[in-house]
């Protein structure tokens, strides 16, 4: 029985999904390097970030064309302008605290391994599965005001539900070139993960 799951409870299975992959990324800091996944996947932490920030800037666009979906999104209190603002102000540092559970600064100190010669050679031999991101859109409204942007969980489940999609369609653009097998032996996870992390959002309690 083929059943079209309603667009809201997908959302939440994939931000759901992503969070599984975000938790089991951290219980890996030390054993799972960010240059290691990027050579084999074409992406790694840092790129799971980028992809919840450009969601935040095509929400952005979306609320201001979109009124239905704007209010799904204002909170009491707040106007349209904003949830905008909010989202445009929304930066790598913000989505980094996302994925690493803690300031990315304070990680790479704990966890990063400097890269040997031979990882280097292998990193720039495969630069042609790695994720490119917008680097325009990932600049950030600060003005000079440097602070922390809080979202609401409803914004939150958004972004991570599009940085799900997003690591999706990366990794079905290199099926040819990214084995799940080799996914698998270096970072502890492959796409079949994925796809069990959405079965078990689908069951679980509200």
């Amino acid at each position: 029985l083929n059943m079209d799951i309603p667009a809201d409870i997908l959302e939440r299975m994939n931000a759901g999904a992503f969070q599984s992959l975000c938790e089991h990324l951290r219980s890996r800091s030390d054993l799972v390097q960010n240059m290691t996944l990027m050579t084999i996947s074409g992406f790694c932490r840092n790129c799971l970030a980028k992809w919840m920030v450009l969601e935040a800037r095509r929400l952005s666009k979306q609320l201001r064309s979109d009124e239905k979906l704007a209010h799904h999104f204002i909170q009491e209190g707040d106007t349209l302008e904003d949830i905008v603002q909010q989202l445009n102000s929304w930066g790598y540092e913000d989505a980094a605290k996302v994925v690493y559970g803690c300031i990315y600064a304070e990680w790479k100190t704990r966890h990063q391994s400097k890269a040997t010669e031979e990882q280097l050679r292998l990193y720039n031999e495969r630069k042609i599965l790695h994720a490119s991101h917008d680097a325009a859109l990932l600049n950030c409204d600060d003005g000079e005001d440097q602070h922390e942007t809080v979202l609401s969980e409803a914004i939150l489940i958004r972004l991570q539900a599009g940085a799900f999609e997003s690591l999706c369609e990366h990794l079905r653009a290199r099926s040819d070139l990214v084995p799940n097998m080799e996914l698998m032996t270096i970072s502890g996870f492959c796409r079949n993960c994925l796809a069990k992390w959405l079965g078990i959002e689908a069951r679980r309690p509200e």
